[in-house]
């Protein structure tokens, strides 16, 4: 199966199972999920840019490669594009 071809199977799954939750759970789902993408790129920038600030290369650049990856494993989702 083509690259393009699973995505579409995961969105297709994904549409399903959201059709199937209770409208104040769909919301919940949507409002979190949208709240954690406007805001995860963000965090993991002030935090790179803080440590730059304090002259450590220390915690605050471990926590900034922290939420850099949750930010790359959040770009795989294919939630987004059903909520």
């Amino acid at each position: 199966m083509a690259k393009t071809q699973e995505i579409a199977a995961r969105q297709d799954a994904l549409r399903i199972a959201m059709k199937k939750l209770d409208a104040d759970t769909y919301q919940t789902i949507r409002e979190d999920f949208y709240r954690i993408a406007d805001n995860l790129k963000p965090l993991a920038d002030a935090l790179e840019i803080a440590d730059a600030d304090v002259g450590t290369e220390g915690p605050l650049l471990e926590e900034h490669y922290i939420f850099n990856q949750m930010y790359d494993l959040l770009r795989k989702s294919e939630l987004g594009a059903v909520v």
